[in-house]
């Protein structure tokens, strides 16, 4: 009878010594992981915008359109101090650098060009709010489709 008390109280003693055990080891790695993010992300939170679809005019008619999905980082507690969404200025920034850019062949757009349109955008959007909101700026969705492959599309569905 004594050998079973003996066995129990042991069992005991050894699983609230791992338990405390366990809980003062995450405590104490607890800080370093959630100063972690912070230190490598500076507080940045990305937002996702919605699809827009960009007119492409040349020589006075609509050759094609553009679709194009971004996404942008930017400061998560200026972005909730902000009264209008980022993403309206974002996407209205985006939406005049597609299209007011007549040197952009959109047929053929090329590797080196989206840099440029990326700088634009960010650029635009800090220059309308004033100061530094948005960091960087990132390509979710990108597509051209010319005036002839959107009839040939409505062709086909009816």
């Amino acid at each position: 009878m004594i050998k079973t008390i003996l066995a129990g109280t042991w069992a005991c003693v050894v699983t609230l010594g791992a338990t405390y055990g366990a809980v003062s080891w995450q405590s104490s790695a607890a800080p370093a992981t959630h100063a972690e993010p912070e230190r490598l992300y500076g507080g940045l939170e990305t937002v996702r915008t919605r699809m827009i679809s960009v007119p492409v005019i040349r020589s006075g008619a609509i050759q094609g359109y553009v679709m194009a999905q971004f996404s942008f980082s930017a400061d998560a507690q200026t972005l909730k101090k902000l009264s209008l969404k980022a993403e309206v200025v974002v996407l209205d920034e985006a939406f005049r650098a597609i299209y007011s850019d007549d040197t952009l062949d959109f047929k053929s757009l090329k590797k080196q060009d989206w840099p440029a349109i990326a700088k634009k955008i960010v650029e635009g959007s800090n220059t309308r709010f004033g100061t530094k909101i948005i960091d960087d700026i990132f390509v979710q969705e990108f597509g051209y489709v010319n005036k002839d492959g959107i009839r040939a599309g409505g062709k086909r569905g009816s």
